[in-house]
């Protein structure tokens, strides 16, 4: 299984756009690639289902909830009947922080059954590139209390706003944590990293590496 990794999506000739952006004509042109050489896109929910692979298949993945996934990418998700897990970084979804999905675009996305949302935590996403790791000197139940609650709201506001179960969950910025495997494992069936390189599934459906789509790397480099 091949899992692209998206961000951003912007119009424009890609000037300017960073390994987090992508364009629409760049994804475009990577969704009518995948088709026309037969690939099968599938849902984190489908493989913790167990359906059988195709031959040639692939996962795409949106980090971070951009208001563009749903006005750049979702027309041409829909055009292709192409499917995809979008991770939100929550909280700014129930603050409304501009430039970011709402819950009614997510609604409607969640129902048209291309599109499943995982966690990319509540609000443990930010600036710096911590993310769900210990902090230096914490101790285990005082990490517990920190991250747990926050991956825990996360998974609640999904499940609630959207009706339906929270299965994928992302790393931020890629980065795992021992102290963190027990909670996810009993919560999540699929999880993905940042690195880089085809998921091979025959060891299980966490911790699964990704290639990262940009305007210099589009998809058919790392599926062909």
């Amino acid at each position: 299984l091949y899992i692209l990794m998206y961000h951003d999506v912007v119009e424009g000739d890609g000037s300017g756009c960073n390994d987090w952006t992508i364009t629409t004509g760049r994804l475009r042109e990577d969704l009518q690639w995948m088709t026309d050489q037969g690939f099968t896109f599938y849902l984190p929910r489908e493989l913790a289902q167990g359906v059988p692979l195709a031959e040639k298949s692939v996962m795409i993945t949106f980090d971070d909830g951009y208001a563009s996934n749903y006005t750049l990418a979702y027309p041409l998700l829909k055009e292709f009947g192409a499917k995809a897990v979008i991770s939100p970084i929550v909280r700014n979804i129930q603050e409304g922080v501009p430039g970011y999905l709402t819950w009614d675009m997510c609604r409607e996305m969640a129902a048209s059954g291309l599109v499943e949302f995982g966690s990319h935590t509540y609000d443990l996403h930010g600036a710096d590139d911590q993310g769900i790791r210990r902090l230096e000197g914490e101790c285990q139940a005082d990490y517990e209390t920190r991250v747990l609650p926050d991956l825990q709201t996360s998974i609640d506001l999904l499940s609630a706003e959207l009706g339906q179960p929270v299965t994928f969950f992302a790393y931020p910025n890629g980065k795992t944590e021992p102290w963190a495997v027990q909670f996810l494992a009993e919560h999540f069936s699929v999880t993905v990293t940042t690195a880089h390189g085809p998921a091979d599934l025959s060891g299980g459906l966490y911790s699964l590496p990704r290639h990262n789509v940009t305007v210099q790397n589009k998809a058919s480099q790392w599926l062909s």
